[in-house]
């Protein structure tokens, strides 16, 4: 299993049943493995509505909405839907594309750090630097998106860990936190 398969099942994991966003170079493997999952992919015109779709979805459903995208431009498309989902308390995970990081054959085409770009508009933003850790990093993703107080959560998927072999990771147990609701009973017995 490579990273990207990796990554597509710790989303089924979490009970993800579609993502916003738009296919390019450096997320074809996503975008592969999402072919071959349960997950449909809504492909957008552009980035900046895949971002404000997965923050309503996030607002309506109270479960992070997902958005795709590719590295540099296309991922710093994604900042004004995250600062929406940010400032109206929206669940939202972004995942965006980035060149290989151990090695590339472009140099420095079009990368932008895109994680520091992030970090003042997203309760967490950082790069996922090993496949192995997939599991681990989505379920944080998720969790700290639907924490109180909701909001964005970005993680960058290098196209070389995309593509990396993983092995047999377990997936993390997804679990959603439930707030205590006084029962009608307990209610009338403290008259206010």
């Amino acid at each position: 299993m490579k990273g990207s398969d990796l990554l597509v099942a710790a989303l089924e994991n979490e009970g993800v049943d579609r993502i916003f966003g738009v296919p390019g170079e450096e997320n074809l493997d996503v975008v592969e493995s999402l072919r071959q999952s349960s997950i449909e992919l809504v492909v957008t015109r552009h980035e900046q509505p895949a971002a404000f779709m997965a923050a309503t979805y996030g607002r309506l459903t109270g479960r992070p909405g997902v958005a795709l995208s590719t590295l540099g431009p296309g991922a710093l498309d994604l900042v004004t839907g995250a600062a929406y989902g940010f400032l109206g308390g929206m669940p939202m995970v972004l995942i965006t594309g980035q060149k290989a990081i151990r090695h590339s054959r472009q140099a420095h085409f079009q990368i932008v750090d895109v994680v520091a770009a992030m970090r003042p508009l997203t309760k967490q933003s950082q790069q996922i630097v090993s496949a192995s850790s997939i599991p681990t990093l989505v379920r944080n993703a998720f969790r700290i998106a639907a924490e109180e107080r909701p909001g964005p959560v970005h993680l960058e998927l290098p196209e070389d860990v995309a593509a990396e072999e993983a092995g047999d990771v377990p997936m993390v147990p997804a679990h959603v936190a439930e707030l205590p609701i006084p029962s009608p009973e307990a209610s009338s017995a403290h008259p206010t």
